[in-house]
């Protein structure tokens, strides 16, 4: 059980990381700030971010 905690918790870690690269990169604006509703450089960024750490960490 443990085991999963530690990897939710590492992917929320992830999410945000790349939530916060893409926003500083320029590709992710935030609807709040007059962004879309959906980011496709966000959904992909998320995808092989959590793909890559599911290789990492099965």
């Amino acid at each position: 059980m443990h085991f999963d905690l530690a990897h939710a918790l590492v992917t929320s870690v992830l999410i945000i990381l790349v939530m916060i690269g893409l926003h500083k990169a320029g590709l992710y604006v935030p609807q709040k700030e007059g962004g879309p509703r959906w980011s496709w450089p966000l959904f992909f960024g998320i995808g092989v971010a959590v793909f890559i750490l599911n290789l990492l960490w099965p």
